[in-house]
């Protein structure tokens, strides 16, 4: 289901004032365009009373909802946008366009029943189609949160870039999302950052260690779980509360968290299929976090998880190591990424999985029903890449959880979803009941099921 169902040609220059999609806002221009000057701003306040982003069914198909985005910046502004996943970048659905002769720009988008997505504007023109590079850093960091909604998520600066800062952005949920991970408690156990070098990657990386949550003194096996992308995952996608929770109300035993940064202006080099990341997590965080914290825990017991790229090195990890990592948490995994050596193509994942005998590993693996946008350079889009990733791990005989979600690209529906990963990875069977992951999930045992 595309983003969008817009056509091409009415995606006119932003400046230009396009009739909108939703009654709500073509009611509101009606409204700010009669009568005096401040019948704007009134108009504006009646809008934002209903609820802003507007929200409307659509004729003739009730598994769908239209939601269009409106914002008031004031000012002069040229080239305003919104950044949200589930916007296609490639036909230029980050544009807003302006409501009529008013102040108020928009942007229309039908996505299904229960969808959840991130969002925020900003003042001028998103880069371009492709993500990545100094522009989008800059543009990604002076976006804004809409001031009329208040369901909101930091994602945390990045302390080992100095360039970075912490970016607030506002959530849309629709009627049907799961619950919203951010209303468990906050500060789930004491996190510790520390700094490391390695003999392996250049650069050093932040890695936070945090000791396991025992309800009522109860002793017994640790689980270790290991995150990638840090700072995303102590603040987007909230591992600590989440992990808290889910021991105190007895879903999961004790577990211990350690979230691991990357080096500045490295991601894309060190969670991309990159081997020698992988021995810098058996050689040296592993053993550090043995000899100096004392944590450590079975392949059984341990689980490695990222999203996008860092579900691609959870994956790549665990088929490297399956002795130290046998739980791979891999949320909108990035699993058709090709590397080369020189000009000649390396294996993707997904093909070394393929021809490799099977390891003792399980899978939780999860998607956006609205990633289906096929970028330059990828013939499939990472939506399909998950369902491919899925049938050849089946076919291999691994155990794999699995999930759709309504959303995109988006931290905002991995920090829902991650819970259940845990749960179906090293989850308590005995106090969890049977486990009804985000969306469409289902496990499977063997190519059989």
């Amino acid at each position: 289901m595309p983003p969008s169902t817009r056509r091409p040609s009415d995606r006119t220059a932003p400046t230009a004032a396009v009739v909108p999609e939703s009654p709500l806002l073509r009611a509101f221009v009606r409204r700010a365009l009669t009568g005096d000057g401040a019948a704007e701003s009134r108009a504006w306040r009646r809008l934002v009373l209903r609820g802003v982003p507007l929200v409307e069914p659509v004729r003739g198909d009730p598994s769908r909802r239209r939601v269009t985005f409106v914002w008031r910046p004031g000012g002069v502004v040229d080239r305003p946008s919104i950044y949200t996943p589930i916007a296609n970048p490639l036909l230029g659905e980050f544009e807003l366009l302006r409501a009529g002769g008013t102040g108020v720009w928009w942007r229309s988008f039908l996505v299904p029943r229960g969808t959840r997505a991130l969002y925020a504007f900003s003042r001028t023109g998103a880069p371009g189609a492709s993500y990545g590079g100094d522009a989008w850093a800059t543009y990604l960091r002076h976006l804004v949160a809409d001031p009329h909604h208040g369901q909101r998520f930091t994602v945390a600066k990045d302390p080992d870039d100095p360039t970075d800062r912490a970016v607030t952005v506002s959530v849309l949920s629709l009627p049907g999302a799961p619950p919203w991970p951010y209303d468990v408690e906050r500060g789930g156990g004491r996190l510790v950052r520390y700094s490391l070098g390695s003999r392996h990657l250049p650069g050093r990386r932040s890695v936070w260690v945090g000791s396991p949550d025992r309800p009522g003194g109860r002793r017994g096996p640790r689980n270790l779980v290991v995150a990638f992308d840090g700072p995303a995952y102590r603040s987007a996608v909230p591992v600590p509360s989440i992990v808290r929770r889910l021991t105190r109300t007895g879903r999961i035993g004790p577990t211990v968290v350690v979230l691991v940064g990357n080096a500045v202006h490295a991601r894309d080099t060190e969670l991309a299929h990159n081997p020698r990341f992988v021995r810098f997590l058996v050689d040296e965080l592993l053993p550090w976090l043995r000899t100096r914290h004392g944590i450590e825990a079975p392949a059984e017991r341990t689980v490695v998880a990222g999203s996008s790229l860092g579900g691609l090195a959870a994956a790549h990890a665990a088929l490297e190591a399956p002795d130290r990592f046998g739980n791979v948490l891999a949320q909108s995994g990035a699993f058709l990424w090709s590397r080369s050596k020189g000009t000649a193509p390396l294996p993707t994942l997904l093909e070394e999985y393929a021809r490799s005998p099977r390891r003792p590993i399980r899978f939780y693996l999860d998607a956006g029903q609205l990633e289906r946008v096929v970028f330059p350079g990828l013939s499939k889009s990472l939506l399909d890449g998950v369902r491919d990733f899925r049938h050849v791990l089946l076919r291999r005989g691994y155990t794999v959880g699995y999930s759709e979600f309504a959303g995109g690209h988006d931290y905002a529906c991995w920090a829902a979803a991650f819970g259940d990963g845990l749960r179906f990875l090293i989850g308590d069977r005995r106090t969890s009941g049977r486990l009804r992951p985000y969306g469409a999930a289902r496990a499977a045992r063997g190519a059989g099921r």
